[in-house]
């Protein structure tokens, strides 16, 4: 794999560990945890298809806390970053489909799209570009406006 895909299944395998650990509860020994079910993935199918599995774990956990209040996604982001461990919303900015269509439709359109864009901008980790951040506070304010 190319140095990028290394560094992104090291940064999403860190994730899901801590995620999988600190949020489901699962014990890092149990076979179960995808720590170990990735291991195997990655003994039986190489690290390029774990990769992929990962992607698609990690975009469950995405799916999972899209309606989570922005303290809540604050908090995670914090104890995330206090381990060294990229944060959630850098994670849901590089990979969420909503985050994505926000960008494309130029307007947010519900209260969860409202917190989406919130918790990226609340995110100084992130590594959205200070365009993408003026195009984000923008989106706010205008939403924020048009919901008086």
């Amino acid at each position: 794999m190319s140095p990028e895909r290394e560094k992104e299944y090291a940064e999403l395998h860190a994730y899901l560990d801590f995620y999988s650990t600190n949020i489901y509860g699962i014990d890092p020994a149990d076979p179960v945890h995808p720590t170990n079910v990735g291991k195997r993935i990655v003994e039986e199918y190489g690290k390029s298809k774990a990769l992929e599995g990962l992607k698609q774990a990690v975009n469950d956990t995405v799916e999972e806390l899209s309606d989570q209040r922005l303290e809540i996604i604050q908090k995670l982001d914090a104890a995330l970053r206090a381990e060294g461990i990229v944060t959630f919303s850098e994670i849901r900015r590089r990979y969420s489909s909503s985050y994505k269509r926000i960008l494309k439709c130029g307007r947010i359109k519900s209260e969860t799209e409202f917190y989406l864009i919130a918790g990226v901008l609340a995110d100084f980790g992130s590594v959205a570009s200070d365009g993408e951040r003026q195009t984000l506070e923008k989106l706010m304010a205008q939403y924020e406006h048009s919901n008086k």
